[in-house]
């Protein structure tokens, strides 16, 4: 998903067209669809909305898609460049935020040349997947 066509379809095409991606364009905060996702990737996104309530609307927007059992890939320069660059919040802000909702599995930092380079990524589990795991007998 993403607002930018051109960003899909460059990527589609770098990827060499793969049949098992649904191509979404859409605005990460209004998206909706009956459909549940396996997988969710949010790179270099929530950063861009115009406040905090905006990114926790976005989150709650995703869980409401996401699978049972699906994850969410998350990445994102880290706060002090974000917040450097004029944006509301970076990865550890957001990170906050998104493990109130899901179950961090990992987390990578990544580590550039330069500190502007310098990010997060992490994977979450949909926390319902691990409610049901609960109730399995062992």
């Amino acid at each position: 998903m993403d607002v930018m066509p051109q960003a899909l379809a460059r990527t589609r095409k770098r990827l060499n067209y793969p049949p098992n991606v649904n191509w979404i364009v859409a605005d990460v905060q209004h998206f909706s669809s009956a459909e549940r996702f396996e997988l969710i990737v949010v790179a270099e996104v929530f950063y861009y909305l115009a406040d905090i309530a905006e990114v926790r609307d976005a989150i709650r927007n995703l869980a409401c898609v996401l699978a049972p059992e699906g994850q969410l890939i998350f990445g994102s320069a880290r706060d002090a460049n974000c917040r450097r660059w004029g944006h509301i919040a970076g990865a550890e802000t957001v990170l906050k935020m998104l493990n109130e909702r899901f179950t961090e599995i990992e987390r990578v930092e990544c580590v550039g040349q330069s500190s502007n380079e310098d990010c997060l990524l992490a994977r979450f589990q949909n926390a319902v997947h691990f409610s049901h795991q609960s109730d399995l007998p062992r």
